[in-house]
């Protein structure tokens, strides 16, 4: 790991996939033994509720001369009430347990884009084809049928279409839902999720397409 006690960390509690809201909390790093870090507990503060729930915890570190934030994913596995840094007075702390290596995480570089039909991707997941709702560095939310059977923290395959390349990507599924279609009498499946283990040439991909989408309607572009 590359934080140290002391460090100053920013929580990525939730990045909503239905209102593009993301719920962030400053904190700091009391401690660390391992892959447990205890966390000064915030304002506002984590609430009980977040108890074994993930989190994305950031940090910036400056690399040739640069500031780089980091981030990776942690369980929250308790709440300590009169926790004793060194040094320091007595305060109240959130332990989380580290789940992912430390990777680039740029919050500013999430943007949602909607493509349309003739944006030239396409995007299948376990080989079976979604309806793209909206699409970001970050993630994707999408429709999809009864043929394919989702579960929210599974991670899946998703192949993505991109002009004539096609590129595969893990993506964690964060959120699923279901909408009533407005002109059927049936409920629409929607899912959001996040990618994982993304390659440079696959970014480097998907993020020239995105501006060539943002070019088309850069009216519905949304920071998440």
């Amino acid at each position: 790991m590359s934080v140290r006690t002391e460090d100053s960390v920013k929580i990525i509690m939730e990045i909503d996939p239905r209102t593009d809201n993301i719920s962030t909390r400053d904190s700091m790093i009391y401690d660390s033994d391992g892959d447990t870090l205890i966390l000064a507990q915030t304002e506002p503060p984590v609430e009980s509720s977040m108890l074994n729930e993930e989190v994305v915890v950031t940090y910036v570190v400056k690399e040739e001369g640069n500031h780089v934030r980091y981030g990776f994913h942690a369980v929250i596995t308790d709440f300590l009430d009169d926790f004793q840094p060194e040094p320091g007075p007595h305060g109240r702390a959130v332990s989380v347990r580290i789940r992912s290596r430390p990777e680039p995480y740029n919050m500013r570089m999430r943007y949602r884009v909607q493509p349309s039909g003739k944006s030239g991707l396409d995007v299948s997941i376990h080989r079976k084809k979604v309806n793209v709702v909206d699409i970001s560095l970050g993630g994707i939310r999408f429709s999809y049928d009864e043929r394919l059977q989702l579960e929210a923290n599974r991670v899946v395959e998703v192949s993505l279409a991109i002009g004539r390349e096609v590129h595969t990507v893990e993506a964690r599924i964060v959120r699923i839902w279901e909408k009533e279609a407005e002109f059927f009498k049936t409920e629409l499946k929607f899912a959001a999720a996040e990618f994982r283990n993304m390659s440079r040439r696959f970014e480097e991909e998907l993020s020239r397409k995105i501006r060539e989408i943002e070019r088309e309607k850069p009216s519905i572009i949304s920071e998440v």
